[in-house]
C-alpha cells in the first residue's frame, strides 16, 4: 500500500467499501479517512477485521454555478411567475419579459454572485479513482 494516501490526506478523497470495492457507502467520497470511517455504521463491538477504502485523487473546489439551479429555463420560470404575481393590479403586463441574451446576461450574473459569496472550503470535487486500500483493525481504528 502506498503510505501517502495516510501521509498526505490533502491530496486525496475517501470511501469506504462495501461487500463489492466498487460500490462506495452511500456513495459518498470524504477529505479525510476518519471522516469516511465516521459515516460507516459500525461499532467498535462489531468493527470488521479489515476495512477496503477506495482512494480517489482531491479535485477542484466546487462552484454553486456547476449544480445548474439558476439555468435559463429555471430563470424564464421565475419571471413568468413574477409577472403572474402581477397580473391581477396589471392585467396583460408582461414587466419581467426579456431577451435570451438579457437572460443569459441573468444568469451569468446570479452565478457569479452565487460563486463569490457562497463559500464551498472543504467541498471538493471526486477526481480520478486510483485504488482501494484494505486497513486492518489495527489501522483504521487509529482514525475513530
Amino acid at each position: 500500500m502506498n503510505n501517502d494516501y495516510l501521509d498526505n490526506q490533502d491530496k486525496y478523497m475517501y470511501g469506504v467499501c462495501r461487500r463489492d470495492e466498487k460500490d462506495v457507502y452511500e456513495n459518498t467520497y470524504y477529505n479525510t479517512i476518519a471522516d469516511a470511517l465516521s459515516a460507516m455504521p459500525f461499532s467498535e463491538k462489531d468493527s470488521p477485521s479489515e476495512v477496503k477504502i477506495a482512494v480517489c485523487e482531491r479535485g477542484d473546489l466546487f462552484k454553486p454555478s456547476e449544480c445548474n439551479a439558476f439555468d435559463e429555463d429555471a430563470i424564464t420560470d421565475l419571471l413568468d411567475q413574477s409577472d403572474e404575481m402581477l397580473s391581477p393590479d396589471f392585467k396583460d403586463a408582461e414587466l419581467f419579459d426579456l431577451t435570451d441574451e438579457e437572460i443569459q446576461e441573468l444568469r451569468k450574473l446570479i452565478n457569479d454572485f452565487l460563486d463569490q459569496k457562497i463559500d464551498t472550503t472543504g467541498y471538493y470535487r471526486v477526481g480520478k479513482f486510483i485504488e482501494v486500500i484494505t486497513l486492518t483493525r489495527e489501522q483504521y481504528t487509529k482514525y475513530l
